[in-house]
């Protein structure tokens, strides 16, 4: 059976995709199978899939559909227009904007010919339930909540393995799997998306994905993402910080020898002002005067 995916629209880099929206597209364009079979629940076999042009709403020429996909069936059913968004958080117009979407999907593609489907992602969960009502209009479309409808051990086993970070059935060992995940990626690019969604996770799980890649010797690849490039400013001031205080002690202990509070006074020195405090000491300021 044929599973291939067409396209004209070269991948994103990953450098300007720091926000849900874009690092999902990424994961679209980068793995179309994976993202609309996993996440959208798409079943490919004997189905060509075709990514659709930007699909523009008539008069709000701001507002794009994230998405479009023309499924076309080997059998010759009638074409599945598949439009998929993701959505952070509720906003009081979304499902406004999702009967926007639609109507513009259904003047560019025939009725005869086409069905449309719409798919909203929400990767913190949270979303609307997928039925919207206004008078006598009604819209159905399918909501996933990605922490908790989405099965971890499926993702963990494809490059989409960051999104089970997000899941509260992972397994114990899923920042291992997901840094492996990573690692296997063939691309640059590909690592650097990876590496982003993974880090947006945030909190200790967000760096013990980041130690989890330096261990497997990817610091080449962390420093040239945000969080790795803030990793590394950190280092440096610590270390810069570090080496002041070091300076100091030996400063001290040249002058005066060893005494009690020798770490807690280096401290302290190279804190309020090294350079000043280096000048004292070597002007011959006693012990009492420092510590005052």
């Amino acid at each position: 059976m044929t599973e291939t995916v067409s396209s004209g629209v070269a991948a994103p880099r990953a450098s300007p995709a720091r926000d849900f929206d874009g690092l999902y597209k990424a994961l679209f364009d980068f793995y179309p199978r994976e993202a609309l079979q996993l996440l959208c629940g798409v079943k490919l076999d004997g189905v060509t899939v075709v990514l659709e042009g930007p699909t523009e709403i008539p008069r709000q020429r701001s507002r794009q559909c994230d998405r479009v996909y023309q499924l076309q069936y080997d059998d010759g059913a009638p074409s599945e227009v598949l439009h998929v968004e993701v959505q952070v958080k509720r906003t009081e117009d979304f499902e406004e904007r999702m009967v926007s979407y639609w109507a513009g999907l259904a003047q560019k593609y025939r009725r005869s010919s086409h069905r449309i489907q719409q798919v909203v992602l929400w990767p913190l969960g949270g979303g609307y339930p997928g039925r919207f009502i206004r008078d006598q209009a009604r819209l159905d479309y399918l909501p996933v909540d990605v922490p908790r409808d989405l099965d971890p051990g499926s993702l963990l086993a494809t490059p989409l393995a960051p999104l089970a970070l997000w899941s509260p059935n992972a397994p114990d060992d899923v920042v291992e799997q997901v840094a492996d995940r990573i690692a296997d990626v063939g691309t640059l690019e590909e690592k650097l998306v990876l590496v982003e969604l993974g880090t947006l996770v945030g909190g200790s799980l967000a760096a013990q994905v980041l130690e989890a890649l330096g261990r497997r010797g990817m610091n080449d690849v962390l420093e040239q993402t945000e969080p790795g490039r803030e990793i590394a400013r950190r280092n440096r001031e610590q270390g810069l910080e570090r080496g002041h205080v070091d300076g100091m002690r030996a400063a001290l202990r040249a002058r005066y020898g060893d005494f009690a509070d020798l770490d807690d006074l280096a401290r302290r020195l190279a804190e309020r002002d090294h350079d000043g405090n280096i000048a004292r000491i070597v002007a011959g300021a006693s012990l009492a005067e420092l510590r005052s």
